[in-house]
């Protein structure tokens, strides 16, 4: 087990927390949030997402810092938890204190390119959720919300758990991991491009090149990690899913002749 990989529930402070853009009512689809400070550093806050109903919300947030962090884009930490069978499964996002909404019309050059990344990635990855942008205390953009990417869902992680409801949803596990969504490489960047024009949308392409270049084995300590938590197939699939989109990549790139 990698320490840096996780973080001791016996060593936080948990809270409840109200996400301030939602309704006092509302949840989200990351369901109920939690607030964890350390009890020795007062400034190590995080975010908790729990993935008691929807287990895929831990892994994903997690794989997904993970691969931001190999491309150099500025991301925020996410660690697993141990220490705890009630945070079984959750994952601890670094809490951003004074963040503010990131507004695309007032946006700095780099911030615009930072953008452009993410948005790429987010085409990559196969999110399906909210664009959430925000900028922290020095005017930097990061991205919150990533639960909803690498098409793992709920069904999935049952299927690998051997539950018939998962193989019920998903029949065959190729589907899934072949739907690249090729199409909307192209679309999203020709939409950039006439918004933003050439210049910034190499932000786009560069985070297109940087993944067609990973080398997917510095997830190998992660996906270890990741099998204390949850079936030995999860990590393989991981592995799969990015080696497929990094096929994608490089054939978008040379189909625009950019490659």
């Amino acid at each position: 087990m990698s320490t840096d990989n996780f973080i001791d529930a016996r060593k936080l402070i948990f809270k409840p927390f109200q996400h301030p853009l939602r309704p006092p009512d509302e949840t989200g689809d990351s369901g109920s949030l939690e607030f964890a400070v350390s009890k020795t550093d007062a400034d190590e806050q995080y975010i908790v997402k729990r993935g008691d109903t929807y287990p895929e919300i831990t892994c994903n947030e997690f794989m997904y810092y993970k691969v931001a962090s190999v491309l150099g884009m500025y991301t925020q930490d996410v660690k697993l938890i141990s220490g705890s069978k009630e945070y079984h499964r959750a994952a601890a996002i670094r809490y951003v204190p004074n963040a503010r909404e990131y507004e695309i019309d007032s946006s700095t050059e780099e911030n615009l390119r930072a953008f452009l990344g993410y948005e790429a990635l987010y085409v990559i990855l196969n999110e399906d959720d909210s664009h959430e942008y925000y900028l922290d205390g020095r005017g930097l953009l990061f991205k919150l919300d990533n639960a909803a990417s690498f098409t793992v869902q709920q069904t999935t992680i049952m299927l690998f758990e051997g539950n018939p409801i998962g193989r019920f949803f998903i029949p065959d596990i190729n589907n899934p991991l072949n739907a690249v969504g090729y199409d909307y490489y192209s679309l999203m960047y020709d939409a950039f491009l006439k918004k933003h024009g050439k210049g910034a949308v190499e932000a786009y392409l560069s985070a297109i090149r940087r993944f067609a270049e990973l080398d997917e084995t510095v997830f190998y300590e992660a996906y270890g990690d990741l099998e204390k938590l949850y079936p030995q197939a999860l990590g393989h699939y991981y592995n799969d899913c990015i080696r497929i989109r990094k096929d994608t990549c490089r054939k978008f790139l040379t189909e625009i002749g950019k490659g």
